[in-house]
């Protein structure tokens, strides 16, 4: 029964090291048929995302000038955001300041005495 067990163990192992050598000279042989299509199209789209690349880019530069603009509008804000309650309350006192100290209401000039008329 010890051999059976291990002439089965070395035939395993001996069926993973064929499998696994196969399968190595399986990916070498598909590498070696599409290496021409690869360097076809790595020419083909390198060069076409050359000039993609040229055409775009000022885009691309644009967009990224105004993201860097609102990003730095963003963070102005949110250093201020914490000052808003303190903001808010010096607004409040004005509104109280404004409704309590109004100034009195002008009445009409007094007319000016008519010389001629007396």
């Amino acid at each position: 029964m010890g051999a059976f067990l291990l002439f089965a163990l070395i035939g395993v192992v001996v069926f993973i090291v064929l499998g696994t050598i196969a399968m190595a000279l399986l990916h070498a042989l598909v590498w070696l048929v599409a290496l021409p299509f690869r360097i076809a199209f790595k020419i083909l789209f390198g060069l076409g995302g050359v000039l993609a690349g040229l055409v775009l880019a000022p885009f691309v530069a644009i967009l990224a000038a105004i993201a860097l603009v609102v990003a730095l509008i963003a963070a102005v804000i949110s250093l201020l955001a914490p000052l808003l309650p303190v903001v808010l309350l010096g607004l409040f006192a004005w509104a109280i300041y404004r409704v309590a100290h109004r100034k009195p209401s002008s009445s009409s000039p007094p007319p000016i005495p008519d010389v001629w008329s007396r």
